[in-house]
């Protein structure tokens, strides 16, 4: 038995070596087709490479081709607008005759400042205004006051926050604050010859002084009743402050005072132009409406 099975690997043998040489040459056969292949892949990565050396190229070409347009667009513009050396000069000459005009108005008439000066004069005139609300000893007259143009009335600039002269209450401080303001305005027009009238009416001023309007109009120019009645210290600060004004700020400014309130001071009563129009015989005498209701 063994004898026979080796005969029979002795057969098997010669069978697989018969179909060694076959089995080398398909080998070589997929060796050669390999071989191939690679170089076909190399031949395609060459002419990729190329490719793409290539589209480099062109990019580079296309820049430096809109570069030069934009060069050449240039140039263009430039051309188109160069002035010929005759008209460039006329428009020299042009543009220094303006120069020299410009500069003789600016001359003339100064820079334009005119919102400086005006930020200036209005520095100057709430300084002032100030100073006569302080005299009245109005409330907020610890702190500093300006003339608002843009809404025409005073304004108290407290730490916190502004306050305008409608949020500050009461008519004394009313009166102080319009009187403090109309004088300082005047005082400014005058020390610097501004066109304005040197007068000023003032209309029943120290009413806001006595209990009620009904106790105002029963004064009708009594002494007696004034000092009863009014705050005598408010209505002497106000009539010194305003005599003080026409004869050591603006000497010779015309003020006007219509009034029921009446001191006995000497230098009071040296400022009445008219006895009071006491009853009788009063400014319009009483038979008057008499009269006229008899006619009717």
């Amino acid at each position: 038995m063994l004898l026979k099975e080796l005969t029979t690997l002795d057969e098997e043998m010669r069978i697989v070596a018969g179909q060694h040489p076959k089995l080398a040459a398909y080998l070589i056969e997929q060796d050669d087709k390999a071989q191939e292949v690679v170089d076909a892949i190399k031949r395609k990565e060459a002419k990729l490479s190329a490719a793409i050396a290539a589209n480099e190229v062109i990019a580079q070409i296309g820049t430096r081709n809109n570069a030069a347009a934009r060069v050449v667009g240039r140039i263009s513009l430039f051309l188109e607008n160069l002035i010929p050396n005759a008209e460039l000069a006329s428009r020299e000459a042009v543009q220094r005759r303006l120069k020299l005009k410009v500069e003789d108005l600016e001359k003339k008439v100064g820079a334009d400042d005119s919102h400086d000066r005006l930020i200036s004069i209005l520095n100057n005139i709430s300084t002032q205004v100030s100073r006569y609300i302080q005299t009245f000893e109005a409330e907020f007259s610890a702190f500093p006051v300006r003339l608002d143009l843009n809404h025409l009335t005073v304004v108290f600039d407290r730490p916190d926050r502004p306050v305008p002269m409608s949020r500050t209450g009461g008519g004394e401080n009313h009166l102080a604050y319009h009187l403090s303001a109309l004088l300082a305005l005047h005082l400014f027009a005058a020390k610097n010859n501004c066109p304005i009238p040197q007068f000023l009416l003032i209309d029943q001023p120290t009413q806001v002084y006595f209990p009620s309007e009904k106790v105002y109009q029963e004064v009708d120019g009594s002494v007696l009743k004034t000092e009863a009645d009014a705050d005598l210290a408010a209505v002497r600060r106000l009539f010194e402050l305003l005599l003080k004004f026409t004869q050591h700020d603006v000497p010779g400014f015309q003020l006007i005072v219509t009034e029921h309130a009446n001191l006995r001071d000497q230098w009071f009563q040296d400022t009445l132009v008219e006895s009071p129009w006491t009853k009788p015989p009063a400014l319009v005498p009483e038979e008057w409406p008499l009269i006229s209701s008899a006619d009717s």
